[in-house]
Formats: C-alpha cells, sequence, structure tokens
C-alpha cells in the first residue's frame, strides 16, 4: 500500500477579490479523490460556479455515485452561458487508490501531466460523451515516485499579454515538470515553483485564475507519537512493545512517558543540553527511540509552526524555523517531512505536577492540543490515527 501525497494552491487574477477556480479533496478509506474546477471569467461569479461545481462533485463520489451521474448532475445545475454558449466550469476529476490504481475524467481543463524520474508516462484517454459533454476518461497505475500534476488554463496561458505571445504552453510545462520530477521536490515544492513561475511570466499581475494540483505516490512511511503515560500502568509494557516491534518510527513527548520507555528497552536516557532554549525544553535521547522531547511545552510550540505550515501563502522565514536545533522544530520538522501516517497514543493519565500551574495544563488542555494536532497533520493531507492509553 502506497501513501498518496498531494498538494495544491492557486493565484487569483490580478484586481479580483476572489480566486475563480476551486480545488477540493476528499480522503476516503482505500483511495483519495481530487476535483479541480475552473468557472468561466473570473471573481465572485467564478468563484461560486467552481465551488458549486467541486463541491458537487466531491461530494458525489465520495458517497458513491458514478460519474455519469456526477456530471449529469452538474450539467443539470450549472446554467450555460448565453453569450459564450459554454458550460460556467470547467474540471478534472481524479480518484487515486492506495495500490497506486487511478483514474481521470477530464472536461475542458488542460490534459493533466504524469511523470516519473524524468520520463513522460503515456496515458491512453477514451472519450466519453455524456449529455452535450465530451468527457475523456484515462485509466492508469501509479507507483513510487509517480507524480501527477493537475493545472487550470491560467498555468498553460501565463505570460499572454506580457513576456510571452502564446503562453507558457502545455508542451513546455511539460518539459518543465518532467524535468522537475528527477528531483526529490515534494508536491508543495511542485506547486509553489510552478505558481512561482505563472506569477514571473505573468510579472506578478495574472491575467487569469490560476491553480496547480500535485499528487505523488510514496512508500508509506509510519510515525508513533506517544503523548503523555497510560491510565492503567499494567498497559505500559503491552503498547509499547507492541509498537517498537513493529520496526516503526516512535517519538515520545513527556518527561514520563520518556521514562517509561527507557525501562522498557532497558536504556539510559540523557539530555541533548544544546537544544534548549529559553522557552523549550532540550530534547531527551534514548536509543532506539526516533524523538525524545517534553510534552505540552514542546507540542505547543512545534503546533505553532505546524499553523504556519498549513497556510496557503508560502513563509519564506518558516524554513527557518524548522530547521532551529530546538525540540519543537526538530518535532515539527519530523511530522512534515519524514512521516505519511501518523499513529497518536495518547495517554490519559493526569500528571499531578500540572495541577496547581497557574495556565492548568491538565487533561482537558492536552486533549484539545491533541485534537489541534491531529487536524493540522489531516490538513497536511498524513493519515492520523488516535488511540486513548
Amino acid at each position: 500500500m502506497y501513501f498518496i501525497d498531494a498538494s495544491h494552491n492557486s493565484l487569483k487574477k490580478h484586481c479580483e477579490e476572489l480566486c475563480g477556480d476551486c480545488i477540493q479533496q476528499a480522503n476516503l478509506k482505500d483511495c483519495k479523490i481530487f476535483v479541480l474546477a475552473d468557472g468561466l471569467g473570473s471573481g465572485v461569479k467564478a468563484n461560486i460556479l467552481s465551488t458549486l461545481t467541486s463541491k458537487i462533485a466531491i461530494t458525489m463520489l465520495r458517497e458513491g455515485a458514478t460519474l455519469e451521474e456526477t456530471i449529469d448532475t452538474i450539467v443539470h445545475t450549472l446554467p450555460v452561458c448565453k453569450q459564450r454558449h459554454l458550460a460556467y466550469s470547467t474540471f478534472t476529476l481524479i480518484k487515486i487508490y492506495k495500490d497506486g490504481d487511478a483514474y481521470a475524467a477530464e472536461f475542458d481543463n488542460p490534459a493533466i501531466f504524469l511523470h516519473k524520474n524524468g520520463e513522460d508516462i503515456p496515458i491512453t484517454k477514451t472519450l466519453k460523451v455524456i449529455g452535450d459533454k465530451n468527457i475523456y476518461e484515462s485509466r492508469f497505475k501509479m507507483d513510487k515516485d509517480t507524480v501527477l500534476v493537475a493545472v487550470s488554463d491560467g498555468v498553460v496561458h501565463a505570460g499572454v499579454g506580457h513576456s510571452l505571445d502564446l503562453g507558457w504552453e502545455w508542451v513546455n510545462v511539460n518539459t518543465y515538470l518532467r524535468d522537475m520530477s528527477n528531483t526529490e521536490a515534494s508536491t508543495k515544492e511542485v506547486v509553489k515553483n510552478i505558481l512561482d513561475c505563472c506569477s514571473e511570466l505573468y510579472e506578478n499581475e495574472p491575467g487569469d485564475d490560476t491553480s496547480v494540483l500535485a499528487v505523488k505516490i510514496k512508500e508509506q512511511q509510519v510515525v508513533n507519537l506517544f503523548f503523555g503515560p497510560p491510565r492503567d500502568r499494567k498497559n505500559d509494557t503491552e503498547v509499547f512493545e507492541k509498537v517498537l516491534r513493529s520496526g516503526e518510527k516512535t517519538v515520545v513527548c513527556g518527561g514520563t512517558t520518556a521514562q517509561i520507555a527507557a525501562r522498557l528497552l532497558d536504556k539510559e536516557m540523557d539530555f541533548d543540553m544544546e537544544t534548549m532554549t529559553m522557552d523549550i525544553p532540550p530534547i531527551g535521547v534514548i536509543d532506539g527511540i526516533e524523538l525524545v522531547t517534553e510534552g505540552v511545552i514542546t507540542l505547543s510550540k512545534a503546533i505553532d509552526i505546524l499553523r504556519e505550515y498549513v497556510k496557503p501563502d508560502y513563509n519564506p522565514k518558516l524554513e527557518n524555523r524548522l530547521h532551529e536545533n530546538n525540540a519543537a522544530s526538530m518535532l515539527a520538522r519530523l511530522l512534515i517531512e519524514d512521516c505519511d501516517s501518523v499513529k497518536i497514543y495518547q495517554g490519559t493519565a493526569i500528571n499531578p505536577a500540572h495541577q496547581d500551574l497557574a495556565f492548568k495544563m491538565d487533561f482537558t488542555y492536552k486533549i484539545n492540543q491533541m485534537n489541534e494536532l491531529t487536524q493540522l497533520l489531516e490538513k497536511m493531507g498524513k493519515d492520523v490515527e488516535v488511540t486513548y492509553i
């Protein structure tokens, strides 16, 4: 089974308040579904129509509707422009299963791109007419390091009226993406690089809404995160030994939890004082554990970093913060870069040391922290499983 890593972002047309493109994603147990819709025109009207299109499509496909049912609903919901005689929204539908099987249905958007290790992967498409709409369907296989990219026409037209007479054009975008597929670029970097190129070609004044969706198939990397000791100390051995036998990366947050791990591994715990800062305790070092940190304070600082990371606008200061030599940065970086699936083991024992603190860092506070962490990880496209112990 693979992990499906996906990122997307958009540039709105110059002088418009809203982007006329919309990208929606649904995470199902065995697959992920993506919809990129491009509303006719720009601004509020296009935004409403593309949002409506993508919402209808993602909801119906998630609930098991057929392509015909989904497109029929879209066709009969969205009107046709009286002047241009065009559907108000074009769209690209993509469904990718965790075994690598993939399906795409394209209506009037630029053709999808598919690459691996610097090579084009050919896609055979079949024309299907639904209503009066020409839909191009394709079924193909993705495996490790295969990269799929879908774009709105603002990408292939980038530069029209500015630096290029005919825009960037599909064939040139394809060459750019083919070369990038031969690197270790993440999906977030792929999206950022394409949009940066488009912005430069448009001379920072996009002439059209410009959207990019990038999907990459990766071997699944699992991190087990322990936060707080179990309520029943008899559970210590059973839970920890099961995880440690799995061979997956393990992160331990909290002093008491770290002591339990060290005892079960029969290892000494040391501290790396070079990682200590004014407001973040140092990391612990236990042989066999990927990362050992203090609990509530460190997790709170790591969550601050993840909040910045999930924001759509790139923050150049974030890269420096992620690579600082402290426990919070190390934890955030590990969760961003080194895992696709996170299994959280939330201890339910209440730490007596916290009960008298002014800021009431009690069990409820820790649960709220973990809930926010879970939401942030899911926004990043991670598979998250929480077990209370």
